[in-house]
């Protein structure tokens, strides 16, 4: 897909301030705190979740389909050390993973399923591209169960995916990832204190993919 101009240079500029928020800082911490050995993180934006990579990571998979994002993102790299050597740095889609199955042990998505075009068929890739056992771990926002948030963010959704590269603020993110044939041990949901709630409401958990599932 062709970028323009505002996808490729304003945006990712945008993108960079907007998370690295500090009411971030602890759910990263706490969500990549369960990722190890071969991580494929799609949507990797500008690198806001470099600081929190542990060392237990073996290897990265930079997944973003903006090249606008990849000049940003590299410059977070030499904070970490440890990861300067790790990353491998890819454009492409998150419906079409240009992986091998069985490729990864874990898969990382920070507030980046909102924005892809065709969610259901990037929750199917990231379900085929993980090992047996390994883990799909998100931190996504999306629909609120609250019917007057839910109203809201319907009327803002298709005006917001302009200013937001193509952000939705009404997917049922935990419908979506549960529909995929894997056990989802760890879910909360929770609106982010200080944030409007059409915005805030969070979807973070853990989703395993069964030992017995050959794809």
């Amino acid at each position: 897909m062709t970028r323009g101009w505002y996808s490729r240079k304003v945006f990712p500029r945008v993108l960079d301030w907007s998370m690295k928020q500090a009411a971030f800082g602890p759910l990263r911490e706490s969500l990549l705190a369960q990722a190890s050995g071969a991580v494929l993180e799609i949507g990797f934006g500008t690198g806001a979740n470099v600081p929190f990579y542990s060392s237990g990571i073996d290897s990265v998979a930079a997944i973003d389909p903006n090249p606008g994002m990849v000049s940003i993102a590299r410059s977070q790299i030499p904070n970490q050390p440890s990861l300067v050597n790790q990353v491998k740095w890819i454009i492409a889609s998150g419906e079409a993973l240009p992986f091998l199955n069985h490729s990864f042990d874990s898969v990382l998505s920070t507030m980046t399923l909102c924005s892809v075009p065709k969610i259901s068929l990037a929750i199917q890739e990231i379900h085929r591209v993980l090992k047996p056992g390994g883990r799909f771990l998100f931190l996504e926002h999306g629909q609120s169960p609250d019917g007057s948030v839910r109203r809201w963010q319907n009327i803002l959704t298709p005006y917001w995916k302009h200013i937001g590269d193509g952000c939705h603020l009404n997917r049922p993110m935990a419908e979506l990832i549960q529909a995929q044939s894997w056990a989802v041990p760890s879910l909360k949901t929770f609106y982010l204190p200080g944030v409007p709630k059409p915005f805030a409401y969070f979807y973070q958990g853990c989703a395993v993919k069964s030992e017995s599932i050959p794809g």
